[in-house]
């Protein structure tokens, strides 16, 4: 089994994290690399037992990310939410409300225009993430990690030769969210409850490891090949394997120190 417990890309930045140490190299407006490299904190008894428990821990291991990128969630989500309170006509009747009111507005709004809130969100998420070096550092994120894992090389030649898309990326549990929430589309009328039902039931079709979700993760590698990655240049990949390297030496130190 990998040390590599997981990774994340950056504007100009690759993150790779194990159980005891997260590695971030970062390339810097003068072309130098710096690594960033700090231990982690040890996972308490409750998130242990949290991670145990069914349907429960999809929505746990959702909602810490996204306190943690609270504010890129912020600049996509809020614009495009203010954008449909205009356009539904409420905003005058939550200028004049109270704070549960304007709660109970948005709400409905959510709930009323939920496939058109997500749409939008993901075709924003998908701009930047082309339209920037973000989609270069996520290729590079998953073709060092592919290179480590079947050629146990960093080599920036092998590791160019790989492919940018991975099996235990992001966007695979996304397709596998969008299945469930349109199926319980049909079932129950509240796109609240559905969005925290969906993120719970499709987690757990996220971890299953059986031919029978094959297609759904052709579809997903389609859409981090199209939308959600790029292809990475020599220094977007010299970033991912400086971090990736600094973090197998700290774990390699670490257990030596143990013995």
């Amino acid at each position: 089994m990998s040390i590599i417990k997981g990774g994340a890309a950056g504007f100009n930045s690759v993150l790779f994290y194990s159980d005891n140490f997260s590695s971030k190299a970062i390339r810097e407006k003068d072309g130098t690399l710096k690594i960033e490299l700090s231990n982690r904190k040890s996972v308490s008894n409750f998130e242990r037992m949290i991670k145990r428990i069914p349907i429960i821990r999809g929505l746990f291991i959702f909602v810490k990310p996204a306190i943690v990128m609270w504010k890129v969630i912020l600049i996509v989500f809020l614009p495009v939410l203010v954008l449909l309170l205009l356009s539904s006509g409420s905003s005058e009747s939550a200028t004049n409300s109270s704070f549960i009111q304007i709660l109970s507005i948005m709400t409905n709004v959510i709930d009323n225009h939920f496939w058109l809130l997500i749409a939008i969100t993901l075709m924003i998420y998908a701009a930047i993430i082309k339209l920037s070096d973000l989609g270069k550092y996520h290729g590079a994120e998953h073709m060092t990690d592919s290179c480590f894992n079947s050629l146990s090389s960093l080599v920036i030649s092998d590791v160019a030769k790989q492919p940018r898309i991975h099996k235990h990326c992001g966007t695979n549990f996304v397709i596998f969210l969008f299945v469930v929430v349109f199926i319980l589309s049909f079932l129950i009328s509240n796109y609240i409850v559905i969005a925290l039902l969906s993120v719970c039931l499709a987690y757990e079709a996220f971890l299953i490891q059986s031919r029978i979700m094959t297609p759904f993760y052709w579809i997903g590698g389609l859409f981090q090949y199209l939308f959600f990655t790029s292809k990475p240049s020599t220094e977007h990949l010299e970033v991912a394997v400086a971090s990736y390297e600094a973090l197998i030496e700290a774990e390699i130190k670490y257990s030596k120190g143990k013995a």
